[in-house]
């Protein structure tokens, strides 16, 4: 019986110990900037970018979009 209580204690400090890990592990990915960006990403909305005009010395011109989710 005490060898089976002695088992329980020790899944739980080793739980605990875990995800005390867990949590510096993800806070120091946090303040580095790596890590799990998809969830700061969400968090200021869906990204559509800019209107931009390139102009050459030719004096043509093109619009398109750059920036933060542009995809083509």
């Amino acid at each position: 019986m005490f060898k089976l209580i002695k088992l329980a204690f020790y899944v739980v400090i080793g739980y605990a110990l875990y995800e005390l890990y867990q949590g510096f592990t993800e806070a120091s990915a946090r303040n580095t900037g790596g890590g799990r960006r998809e969830r700061a990403q969400t968090m200021s909305g869906q990204g559509e970018g800019m209107e931009e005009r390139s102009e050459e010395p030719s004096g043509m011109s093109a619009s398109h979009q750059v920036g933060r989710g542009v995809v083509s």
